[in-house]
C-alpha cells in the first residue's frame, strides 16, 4: 500500500486478516482448502535400500561464501514407536559432516558437528508433534563460525561450530548412501518447503508439492533435487494406495481391531493378520481347516479382544483360540445365507452383537437380531421409533462407546418383497442400543445414478460427520467413491479418487475402517470367485483425505471458489505483514529448550517464491512442467483455478493452440458435464465461464469468444504463454530456444485427464522427432553440456526415450563422468525391463558406439 504510513498498513493488514479468518469460521465443517503437500520419508520397518532420501544437490555441491540459511517445515508421521535418526546431513569438501539428529531417548532434536554434540537441542516429544508442522531454521555465519537453530521463529540455541561447515556442500535429508557418507537411520518424518538463502536472499525453494516422480524442481532457478523412494503427501491424501492383494481359500470374512491397527481375514485354512503400521501380512495356518458357509461374517469383540465368526441363519457363533489356532465350533460350508449384505456391529455398551437387515430368497428383511456374548443367547429385537425399511447394501458405523449406530441408505422395498417396487434408499437412521429405537435423521437428495454403500462406514461424532464408500449398484464394473457427509443435515462431498470395484451383490463386500494411530482410512474389498476362493484388496488413504467437490448439486459449489479466494487473500495480507517484522538479534548459547506451542489461531502462511518467467513479461501461463499462472502484477494466481475452472480453461486454451480452431460447447458439455441435461450443462458452463473470465482479467488483455460454433482463447502479446512460444519455435526450427522452453518439463505434469492424453502424445512425438533429428545431425559439433541439456528436455517428455539416454551417456563420457553414464544406463535398462517385461536389446558398450 504505497503512500501510507507503516502503522496504517499494518493495522489494515491486521483488520483484513481478522476479517478473512472470521469468514473461514462461518464456513461449514470440512469446507476448507486443505494444505496437503510435502514428502514423507519411509524409515523404520522398511528395508534399508527402500528408505527415502532427498538430495538437494545431486550433480554438484552448493557453493557458499559468507553465510547459509537452511529452513524447512517438519512433521512426524503418525503410528511409530521410534523416531530415531538423521533429519539432514550436510557434508563439506573435506568429508566433514553437520547433522541434525532426532534422539529417541531424550525425545529431542540435536545439532551435531563432526563427531561432537554442539549443545544445541530442543525437546520434540512425538506425542505433541505428530501430525503438526513446525518451521525449523538452521543458520551459519562463516565469519563468526556461529550456528543458530530456530523453531517456529524462536531461538532454540546458538553456538560456535566445533568443525567448519565448509564452502562446497552436499545437503541430504533422510538416508544417505554416497561413497563418503552412509546413514540409514532416519525418523518417519514429513518435510515441505525446503529453502536455502544466502545474504538474506532466498536462492532455492523446493516446495515438495509433487504428486509423483523422483525429483522436485526448485521454484527459483529450476534446480533439480533427487528423491529416492518418495511418499508424496499430495498423492497420499488424494489417492488410495493399494497395500495388499491376496487370495484366500473359501468364503472369507474380514474385521478390524482399531486399537492395534490389525485387519483380520478369516479363511478356510488360515487366519491372516495385516498390520497397517509396517504393511506386514502374516498367514497363520489353522490347526483344523474350517469350511465357511457362504455369507458367514467375522466380527471383533473389543472387550474380550477376541475374534468371533457367525452364520446368522443358524444363530451359531464360533470363537477363535489364538493359542490353539482353532475355532470353538465347526462350520457347514455347503450352506448359503438368507441374510446377504446385512449390517452388523459389536456394541461394548451391552456386550452384544447386533445384526440388521439383509437379503435372501427374493426377500429383504428389516429384522434386528441381538446376540449377547455374556450368556451366549440370541433374540429378535422389537425395534421402536421411526420405520427401518427392509434393506441390504447399506452402510453402518457406530459411535465410540458402541451405544448407537448410524445406518446409511441401502437397497430394498417397503414391503420386503423383491417383486414389489424395489428401490435404493438414501436415508440416514440412528439406532439407539439402549432403548432399541430407530430415529430418521434426514434423506439425501436422490442422485442421477442409483447408489449403494459399502457395508461399514466411519463415524466421527466430534466433527458430526461420517465417511462411507458409495458405488453404482446398476453395473458389475463399478467403482467405490469415498464420501463425507453430515450426521445432522443432508449433503455430502466426494473425497479422493475412485477405486475399481467388481460388484455382484451376493459375491462382493466393501468395508471402510479408520486407524486413529496411523491417521488413515482403510478400504477392504472382497469378491468371491467361482472357484471357492475370495479375492481381497486392501487400500489406504491418509486422513483427513483431500477435498474434492463433485458436480452433484447436493453441496453448494460456490463455497469452493470462496475458499480459494479467501485463502489467497489471507496468505497475501499475512505475508505482507510478516515482511515488516525486524530480524531478531543473536541470542546467547542455549543448551536446552522446551518446544514452543505451534500457532493456534493464525497459521503461518508464507508467500512462495515463483519461478522466473522465460521472458521478461510479468503475466504468464505455463503449461509445460507444473501448471502455473502469473498475473500482470507478477503474483501467482494458480490457486484461484478450481479443479473445474482449471479443466475448462485447459480445454479451451489447448484447443486454441498448435493450429487448432477451438472447441464446441457440445464437446465441453460432454467432457465436463457428462449425463447432465442440455439446460443444466449450459447453466453450469455459463457460471464457470464467468469465473474463468474474472481470473483471466487479472492477466491483461485477452479474447474468449465463440466463432463458427467454437470457443477460442487468445492472449495479448504481453502475456507469455509457453505452449504458444513452443509452437512458434517449432515453426521457426529454433532448436536452442526450444530446448530452453522444454527444460521446464513435459506438458501439464501431474495433470491427468483422458482427453489430455492426445495433446501430450502429439507434442511428445513432434518434439522427440525434432530433437532426435537435431542430435543425429549436429551432436558431433555440439558441446557435451548442450547435448545433455537437449537430452534432459527429451526425457521430460519420455523418461524411456532410448535416443536421449544414448546421447546423454556419450556426452557424459566425453566429460569424463563414466560412473554417472553407467548409472544412467543401468537405471534406464531396469525401468525399460520393468515396463516392457523384456530386457533392453543393447548393452552399455553398444550404446556407446556412435553408429
Amino acid at each position: 500500500m504505497p503512500g501510507l504510513p507503516a502503522s496504517v498498513v499494518v493495522k489494515n493488514h491486521i483488520f483484513i486478516t481478522t476479517f478473512l479468518l472470521s469468514l473461514f469460521a462461518l464456513l461449514p465443517a470440512g469446507m476448507y482448502a486443505q494444505n496437503v503437500y510435502g514428502l514423507e520419508f519411509a524409515g523404520k520397518k522398511i528395508a534399508q535400500e527402500l528408505r527415502t532420501s532427498l538430495n538437494l544437490f545431486p550433480d554438484k555441491p552448493l557453493t557458499i561464501k559468507n553465510d547459509l540459511d537452511l529452513s524447512f517445515d517438519l512433521s512426524f508421521a503418525p503410528g511409530y514407536d521410534s523416531y530415531f535418526g538423521y533429519i539432514f546431513r550436510i557434508t563439506n569438501e573435506q568429508g566433514q559432516n553437520t547433522d541434525l539428529i532426532y534422539s529417541n531417548q531424550t525425545q529431542s532434536i540435536n545439532l551435531v558437528s563432526g563427531d561432537e554434540y554442539t549443545g544445541i537441542l530442543f525437546k520434540f516429544p512425538p506425542s505433541e508433534v505428530v501430525g503438526k508442522w513446525y518451521h525449523l531454521q538452521f543458520s551459519f555465519n562463516e565469519q563468526t563460525g556461529i550456528a543458530t537453530l530456530k523453531i517456529n521463529g524462536q531461538p532454540a540455541g546458538s553456538t560456535t561450530m566445533p568443525a567448519p561447515l565448509g564452502n562446497q556442500l552436499h545437503i541430504v535429508f533422510g538416508t544417505n548412501h554416497n561413497k563418503y557418507s552412509n546413514t540409514y537411520d532416519l525418523p518417519a518424518m514429513r518435510l515441505r518447503d525446503v529453502q536455502i538463502a544466502q545474504a538474506g536472499t532466498t536462492q532455492y525453494h523446493w516446495a515438495l508439492r509433487q504428486h509423483d516422480g523422483e525429483k522436485d524442481i526448485d521454484l527459483i532457478h529450476h534446480s533439480k533435487a533427487v528423491v529416492e523412494h518418495p511418499i508424496w503427501l499430495a498423492k497420499a491424501y488424494t489417492e488410495w494406495n493399494t497395500r495388499q492383494t491376496l487370495t484366500v481359500n473359501g468364503n472369507a470374512g474380514v474385521t478390524f481391531d482399531q486399537e492395534k491397527g490389525i485387519l483380520y481375514i478369516t479363511g478356510q485354512d488360515s487366519l491372516y493378520q495385516f498390520a497397517c503400521n509396517g504393511n506386514r501380512l502374516n498367514a497363520i495356518p489353522l490347526a483344523q481347516p474350517r469350511a465357511l458357509a457362504a455369507g458367514n461374517v467375522t466380527e471383533y469383540d473389543t472387550k474380550r479382544h477376541q475374534l468371533m465368526n457367525y452364520f446368522v441363519d443358524d444363530q451359531q457363533v464360533a470363537w477363535y483360540d489364538a493359542a490353539q489356532r482353532t475355532w470353538s465350533k465347526p462350520a457347514e460350508g455347503d450352506k448359503v445365507t438368507g441374510f446377504w449384505q446385512h449390517n452388523h456391529f459389536y456394541s461394548s455398551y451391552d456386550s452384544s452383537l447386533y445384526v440388521l437387515g439383509g437379503y435372501g430368497h427374493y426377500h429383504y428383511t428389516a429384522e434386528v437380531q441381538q446376540y449377547n456374548t455374556a450368556n451366549d443367547q440370541w433374540k429378535t429385537v422389537v425395534a421402536k421409533g421411526d420405520k427401518f425399511a427392509p434393506r441390504y447394501m447399506a452402510a453402518l458405523g457406530t459411535t465410540g462407546n458402541g451405544d448407537s449406530a448410524y445406518i446409511l441408505g441401502g437397497h430394498g422395498s417397503a414391503t420386503g418383497d423383491q417383486l414389489l417396487n424395489p428401490e435404493n434408499f438414501y436415508d440416514l437412521l440412528l439406532f439407539n442400543v439402549k432403548n432399541h429405537t430407530f430415529k430418521k435423521i434426514y434423506t439425501l437428495e436422490k442422485p442421477d445414478r442409483p447408489m449403494a454403500f459399502g457395508n461399514t462406514m466411519v463415524v466421527d461424532t466430534k466433527e458430526k460427520a461420517f465417511y462411507a464408500l458409495a458405488y453404482a449398484n446398476d453395473r458389475m464394473e463399478s467403482s467405490l467413491q469415498l464420501i463425507k457427509g453430515s450426521l445432522e443435515k443432508p449433503g455430502y462431498i466426494q473425497l479422493g479418487n475412485k477405486l475399481p470395484y467388481r460388484f455382484y451383490d451376493i459375491k462382493s463386500t466393501a468395508s471402510l475402517y479408520y486407524y486413529p494411530r496411523g491417521q488413515e482410512l482403510i478400504a477392504v474389498t472382497l469378491y468371491n470367485a467361482e472357484n471357492n476362493v475370495t479375492e481381497i484388496k486392501i487400500n489406504t488413504i491418509l486422513f483427513p483425505p483431500a477435498l474434492l467437490i463433485p458436480d452433484t448439486g447436493i453441496v453448494e459449489r460456490d463455497y469452493q471458489y470462496l475458499i480459494w479466494g479467501l485463502t489467497a487473500l489471507t496468505a497475501l495480507f499475512i505475508g505482507l505483514s510478516l515482511r515488516r517484522k525486524k530480524q531478531e538479534k543473536t541470542t546467547p548459547v542455549i543448551t536446552m529448550y522446551q518446544l514452543p506451542e505451534p500457532p493456534k489461531k493464525i497459521p503461518a502462511f508464507r508467500i512462495l517464491e515463483l519461478p522466473a518467467p522465460v521472458e521478461k513479461q510479468k503475466a504468464a501461463v505455463y503449461l509445460l512442467g507444473h501448471f502455473t499462472v502469473i498475473d500482470k502484477e507478477g503474483n501467482d494466481v494458480t490457486k484461484l483455478f478450481s479443479p473445474l475452472v482449471k479443466e475448462l480453461f485447459l480445454l479451451i486454451c489447448l484447443h486454441s493452440s498448435f493450429g487448432r480452431k477451438g472447441i464446441s460447447s457440445e464437446k465441453i458439455n460432454e467432457i465436463l458435464w457428462t449425463g447432465r441435461s442440455v439446460k443444466d450443462a449450459k447453466n453450469n458452463r455459463s457460471v464457470n465461464m464467468v469465473k474463468l473470465k474474472n481470473i483471466l482479467e487479472k492477466l491483461g488483455d485477452y479474447s474468449l469468444v465463440k466463432e463458427n460454433g467454437k470457443w477460442q482463447l487468445t492472449f495479448d502479446g504481453q502475456i507469455y504463454v509457453d505452449v504458444r512460444h513452443c509452437h512458434d519455435l517449432i515453426l521457426k526450427n529454433d532448436i536452442s530456444q526450444l530446448v530452453q522452453v522444454c527444460g521446464r518439463g513435459g506438458l501439464l505434469m501431474e495433470t491427468d485427464y483422458s482427453w489430455l492424453d492426445k495433446f501430450k502424445s502429439d507434442l511428445t512425438t513432434e518434439l522427440l522427432h525434432i530433437f532426435t533429428r537435431h542430435l543425429d545431425e549436429h551432436a558431433e559439433h555440439l558441446q557435451p553440456e548442450e547435448v545433455i541439456q537437449t537430452c534432459d528436455s527429451m526425457l521430460h517428455f519420455d523418461s524411456l526415450c532410448e535416443e536421449a539416454v544414448m546421447y546423454k551417456c556419450r556426452a557424459l563420457v566425453a566429460m569424463h563422468q563414466h560412473a554417472t553414464a553407467r548409472s544412467l544406463f543401468r537405471t534406464f535398462k531396469h525401468e525399460y525391463e520393468t515396463l516392457y517385461g523384456e530386457p533392453f536389446e543393447k548393452d552399455y558398450l553398444a550404446v556407446m558406439v556412435n553408429d
